[in-house]
């Protein structure tokens, strides 16, 4: 449980890094304009999050249901039985369903998580929606697969890279490759999850 809750955390802490490096690389106008930039991104990130948090909570998807939609992923073999989990804390619901992917050296986690409109962890990802960034290791751009809203990150040098999709404001799907995975790959693995079968689940 502790590794789900702390990747939202991690997410939003890298986000953070990352601003800070690109304004500390570039000069003061520049700086000043990207420091605008951010801030309205921020208001608006606090506005979409605000809104999540004051929808009804209900119950969160169960964990084996949000397996049924993890992807057959084209000449990649599922690694075991996929992972899913639900928990209930003080009237707090929370689910997900994970599975790994190989095909040799390559490798695509899965991950389907049903935050249920907790504020605290839908930030990180929404902030993630709202950022574009290009540079000579990585490229950060939003989305949209299936119609739904996403972002893309992808590191460059080391083909390496991760798709995330907000599906009803409340489930979060991320597909990460590792280990020489193309773009290509990436993209068909996210367009595989079955997100209007989500969609009609998360109601």
């Amino acid at each position: 449980m502790n590794t789900k809750l702390l990747r939202a955390t991690t997410l939003s802490a890298t986000l953070v890094a990352a601003s800070l490096l690109i304004g500390c690389s570039k000069k003061e106008d520049q700086a000043t304009k990207d420091a605008e930039a951010a801030s309205q991104a921020a208001n608006q990130m606090a506005q979409q999050t605000n809104g999540a948090a004051h929808k009804a909570s209900g119950v969160a998807v169960p964990g084996k249901t949000l397996q049924t939609f993890l992807p057959t992923i084209s000449g990649y073999t599922i690694q075991g039985e996929p992972e899913t989990m639900d928990m209930d804390m003080s009237g707090v619901k929370y689910t997900s369903a994970s599975a790994k992917y190989k095909n040799g050296e390559k490798q695509i986690d899965v991950s389907v998580f049903d935050y249920n409109y907790i504020a605290g962890l839908t930030a990180a990802y929404t902030a993630m929606m709202n950022m574009n960034m290009e540079t000579n290791e990585e490229s950060w751009h939003s989305d949209k697969i299936g119609g739904f809203p996403a972002w893309s990150d992808w590191k460059k040098k080391s083909n390496e890279g991760t798709i995330g999709v907000v599906v009803n404001d409340r489930i979060f799907v991320t597909i990460e490759g590792h280990g020489g995975v193309s773009q290509d790959e990436l993209k068909s693995a996210a367009s595989a999850v079955n997100l209007s079968g989500i969609a009609g689940a998360a109601k």
